[in-house]
């Protein structure tokens, strides 16, 4: 899986003016509550300053912002691009370096953290690729149409068509959830 480097986390801690676990903790459950939750967004405190108080002497306050939620308040603008930005970064991140794929213990994985709140129907694909050893791994056409399949096909499947140009893998998961619909009677339906 995916390898940040010191570097790359000190940029990033700095830009978010991160200095405790605790405050990175509650940055991650922000984005998470955010982005992949779909809660309402956090109420943007009335002053520039949040209403963080610390002690810096007995008798003294000093109050200011908990992290720099500048990202966060650009995420919650537009939540759909920013879920989009974090799937697209979830495959680059996670498929070994020279690799175009990911292997798809590791796909399966990430589709259910990042998916199953938003597309309950993961969770049947996920499961048919559990029962299915014959994908071995995701490219990022792939991980781009399960995306897509759950964005755009209902759970019922009632308006997934026969003839578009999903990947095989998608075509094959729906003749799989057609068939267990059937209480395993024998009789798919004719596609």
């Amino acid at each position: 899986v995916g390898k940040i480097t010191s570097d790359e986390w000190r940029r990033g801690t700095d830009a978010l003016r991160i200095s405790s676990l605790p405050i990175l903790a509650t940055a991650l459950r922000e984005l998470d509550d955010l982005v992949i939750q779909r809660k309402e967004p956090i109420k943007r405190p009335l002053s520039p300053v949040a209403s963080v108080t610390r002690r810096t002497s007995a008798s003294t306050t000093k109050t200011h912002e908990l992290y720099n939620r500048s990202r966060y308040w650009d995420y919650a603008q537009n939540v759909e691009r920013a879920f989009g930005e974090l799937y697209q970064f979830c495959f680059t991140l996670s498929k070994p370096p020279q690799s175009r794929n990911m292997d798809m213990e590791t796909a399966t994985a990430l589709w259910s953290v990042l998916l199953s709140t938003r597309y309950p129907i993961i969770g049947d694909i996920t499961t048919f690729l559990n029962e299915n050893s014959s994908y071995r791994g995701a490219n990022k056409d792939i991980w781009n149409m399960v995306y897509e399949f759950c964005r755009t096909v209902h759970p019922n499947l009632d308006n997934y068509e026969d003839d578009a140009a999903w990947p095989t893998l998608l075509d094959d998961f729906v003749s799989w959830k057609r068939g267990k619909s059937h209480d395993g009677a024998g009789s798919q339906w004719s596609v």
